[in-house]
């Protein structure tokens, strides 16, 4: 089983509307991949609240059931069409850790 989390800095943009507008996309878009992917067992989305300057504006933590399940995910059209017209369009910085369980 392979966990993936990904966690993002947004900012307002025009076509995509508002900072918390962008969030609210973004969690409906990612957790809608569940179920349409093959090996992707759960995806959680979640908002942070830590006001500090290191902190990300959301998270992605999901898990798959092996790597070849993450690659399978990451070349998937319904994850690279969130990605390619929402997710890049609006994200200003990005950290991402795999780990296998």
């Amino acid at each position: 089983m392979v966990k993936h989390i990904v966690m993002w800095k947004v900012t307002d943009h025009e076509v995509h509307g508002t900072k918390k507008e962008i969030l609210n996309k973004m969690k409906q878009q990612l957790e809608g991949l569940k179920g349409q992917i093959e090996g992707l067992i759960d995806v959680e989305v979640g908002f942070n609240f830590n006001p500090a300057d290191a902190a990300y504006d959301i998270a992605l933590y999901s898990v798959l059931e092996s790597k070849e399940a993450l690659e399978g995910y990451q070349k998937h059209p319904k994850h690279l069409e969130v990605a390619n017209h929402l997710v890049r369009q609006v994200a200003i910085k990005r950290v991402v850790v795999d780990y296998e369980i």
